[in-house]
């Protein structure tokens, strides 16, 4: 009978996805339409999100811990038929120069920039988690389906330089993107049907993996844009301030050499045991029992870019409170576009305070908390997109952002 440890290595694959995965835009960057001369800046940020699987159990399938259970069936009953998680880590660098661009305009200065992403998601059915967390047993005479899911991971780095207005805080650049990992399994079809003792499985797959194979660092180069554009508004006195549209890794990149592996047959097994699927033997014995068809060849992949458009809180505001909210997306078929509506406080002084809800992404419904100081040299800003998640295991992801600022 098919142990059910081999299911979770599955499982752990899409978790250690999730956190060690591109990241998101809800702690404010404040407007400021203060003239700065030279403006160094930090961005670092890591968050996970699903729809279904709890922190209780993904904290103990990465960091270690018993599975009970109890845990397990009160994990598998909050999934859906099919299932959402994605995540990703980013810290990005930037340099705003004073130096003039155009004789025209005097505030349009130059710049650079540099990052390192990571970005991974997946969708998933309910019945590879059923498999994971009960085992095959509660499936005898019955038959699974992973039709339809899918999971990615991309890591990259980009180079760029552009332009940007001093006072708007207006900007454009044109980066240079070296992917470095790149892995993506679709399963178009698939099934599994048990006998009534567990001896015999009928196994129907049409699916393929890809994995990027050339040099050991730079597995291709490609390009993206990255902007910023803050347009003021003003419906009437008391409903006014700034929408802004972000738009971060718009973009592709080539692949030089990737590995395509491909399966589409229908057969079935008795008499195995758990050693015919884990040793190197018996990974390349099933491999040719599936006919799997291997290719190499070159290819082109969308970034996963990131676009956001929402009104952003004012440090010149006059008001104490001031709303925030928007839609964000990225350009990938798992996720879903998100919605945010927040508060930011602002009382005297240097300090500024805020918190938001969104529902969308990768998962549902998240409360967020954040804390900025802006002095005339520093800004910092500190907050999580997932308060939830940081105090409660029955919550569905974790997020954790910085950013800091000198002006000089």
């Amino acid at each position: 009978m098919i142990a059910k440890r081999m299911y979770l290595m599955f499982l752990g694959v899409l978790l250690l996805l999730g956190h060690s995965a591109k990241s998101q835009e809800l702690l404010p960057v404040l407007y400021d339409s203060t003239v700065v001369n030279h403006q160094l800046s930090v961005n670092s940020s890591l968050f996970y999100h699903s729809t279904s699987l709890s922190n209780e159990l993904s904290n103990k399938i990465i960091f270690g811990g018993d599975i009970s259970d109890e845990l397990s069936k009160d994990v598998f009953d909050e999934h859906n038929e099919y299932n959402r998680i994605g995540g990703g880590a980013k810290f990005r660098i930037a340099y705003k120069a004073a130096g003039q661009v155009f004789k025209s305009k005097p505030n349009w200065g130059w710049m650079i920039e540099a990052s390192n992403e990571i970005h991974a998601s997946s969708d998933y059915s309910s019945d590879i988690v059923g498999l994971a967390l009960l085992g095959n047993a509660s499936y005898l005479g019955e038959t699974v389906t992973f039709s339809n899911s899918s999971a990615e991971f991309v890591q990259f780095l980009s180079l760029g330089a552009g332009i940007h207005d001093r006072k708007t805080k207006n900007f454009i650049s044109l980066n240079v993107v070296l992917p470095q990992n790149y892995v993506q399994l679709f399963v178009n079809k698939g099934s599994a049907s048990f006998s009534e003792d567990g001896s015999n499985v009928d196994l129907r797959v049409q699916g393929e993996l890809m994995e990027a194979i050339s040099s050991p660092y730079f597995k291709g180069a490609g390009g993206a844009v990255n902007f910023d554009f803050n347009i003021p508004f003003g419906i009437q006195e008391a409903f006014n301030g700034i929408i802004k549209f972000t738009g971060r890794n718009i973009g592709a990149y080539h692949l030089i050499n990737s590995k395509f592996q491909e399966v589409d047959a229908t057969i079935s097994y008795s008499g195995f045991s758990i050693d015919d699927f884990t040793s190197e033997t018996g990974i390349a014995s099933f491999k040719d029992t599936l006919g799997v068809l291997e290719s190499e060849s070159s290819s082109t992949r969308l970034l996963p870019g990131f676009i956001q458009v929402g009104k952003v809180a004012s440090v010149h505001s006059t008001k104490k409170l001031q709303s925030t909210f928007g839609v964000r997306m990225y350009t990938n078929v798992i996720y879903r576009p998100m919605v945010y509506l927040g508060l930011h406080y602002q009382p005297r002084g240097n300090f500024s305070f805020g918190t938001q809800g969104s529902f969308g992404g990768y998962g549902n419904f998240r409360l967020g908390l954040y804390a900025n100081y802006s002095g005339d040299k520093m800004m910092i800003g500190l907050g999580t997109e997932d308060l939830l998640g940081a105090l409660l295991k029955s919550q569905y992801g974790q997020s954790g952002l910085i950013r800091l600022a000198w002006k000089f």
